[in-house]
């Protein structure tokens, strides 16, 4: 297209592209928005940065997300900690702990079989620790080492009055979009803390249990619910019910494939392109400009008033005004030109009829 400079003497601003837009169709397959803060985005979690995630999982009714990033376990890494917080998971996994955080109600949903821990002392503890540290290789082979690191949050979706993300794809001169399902961001969930926390708390009630029996005494559960405002108890009220749905939906597997594999470039031509795209219906919008920026606008005056704005010019408007102005300016110009060559012309007539 032709670089046209605008009205008033500003600086050129032409069209650079254009494109048409098209909407792919709402599918059975989802797309999440999965954002990483706390992780550079030159160095994304993919094979060719040798932190390939090792296994993804949903919640799609309850809205959780989580995904394990191995890591090397030969530098940079407390073997201690490893062995000691890989005991840990493993020692609740015997409990019936299948997740932890808020993803599984804060431990709603894991069983309490505390009779599954055997009696241990602290001295050896630190014996079987040592023993695990001195055959390490042998511990990792075993999974007894905590060797990946857990990423995870919650699925917002979208929601009326609130705005709407789609994923673009271009192909040529064609701008695909697509609805996205929902945005997560991925954070660092301590699993391994909340496990060895989980373990001292079944310590304790064990021992509490004991000592009550000793006692001879019956031990009673206790449940005590704080007297606050209607609404405030509805919102516990809810969150409990929030929190334990949460805990019963089970996790569905998910298989990670890598960006640059085929599958992945395979699911990318099949589900980000309008196949049809000679079949697509036009789309046509219920507003006009100005009802649009009416929408977009905060109202100004007062409160509440719905104040209406003159839309501002397309540039095919502009560059009409400019064509009009210089038509205008051309035929002014010419009509001058005729009257000064006919007063010339009259000058010239009486100069002859004198003579």
């Amino acid at each position: 297209m032709s670089h046209e400079a605008t009205m008033d003497g500003d600086e050129e601003d032409y069209v650079v592209a254009e494109y048409d837009v098209l909407i792919t169709p709402e599918t059975a397959q989802q797309i999440y928005l999965m954002q990483y803060p706390t992780r550079d985005r030159k160095a994304p979690y993919n094979e060719a940065n040798n932190s390939q995630p090792l296994e993804m999982r949903i919640k799609p009714h309850a809205g959780f997300m989580e995904l394990d990033i191995g890591f090397n376990t030969g530098e940079h890494f407390d073997k201690r900690k490893g062995v000691l917080w890989g005991e840990s998971l493993r020692a609740t996994e015997k409990l019936g702990a299948n997740s932890f955080g808020v993803a599984s109600g804060f431990g709603k949903g894991n069983k309490s079989n505390e009779s599954m821990v055997a009696d241990s002392s602290r001295a050896a503890d630190e014996e079987k620790l040592r023993d695990m540290l001195q055959d390490f290789d042998h511990s990792v082979g075993e999974g007894k080492v905590l060797m990946k690191q857990t990423l995870g949050g919650q699925i917002i979706r979208p929601q009326p009055g609130r705005p709407m993300y789609m994923l673009g794809a271009f192909r040529g001169t064609e701008l695909h979009l697509s609805m996205v399902t929902g945005i997560v961001q991925m954070r660092p969930q301590f699993h391994h803390i909340d496990a060895k926390g989980q373990l001292a708390k079944v310590k304790q009630v064990r021992e509490r249990a004991a000592a009550e029996a000793a006692k001879g005494s019956e031990s009673r559960l206790i449940t005590q619910r704080a007297h606050t405002a209607d609404d405030e108890e509805l919102n516990i009220e809810r969150t409990d019910k929030f929190l334990e749905r949460a805990a019963m939906e089970k996790w569905s597997r998910l298989q990670f494939r890598d960006e640059d594999s085929d599958e992945a470039f395979s699911a990318y031509r099949e589900s980000l392109f309008l196949q049809d795209t000679h079949g697509a219906k036009k789309l046509e919008s219920p507003w006009d400009n100005e009802e649009f920026l009416d929408a977009i606008s905060i109202p100004r005056g007062k409160p509440g008033a719905h104040m209406k704005r003159k839309a501002p010019m397309t540039r095919k408007q502009i560059l009409v005004l400019h064509r009009e102005a210089e038509e205008d300016a051309a035929i002014e110009a010419a009509e001058k030109a005729q009257k000064e060559a006919e007063a010339g012309n009259h000058k010239d007539t009486e100069a002859m009829d004198m003579d």
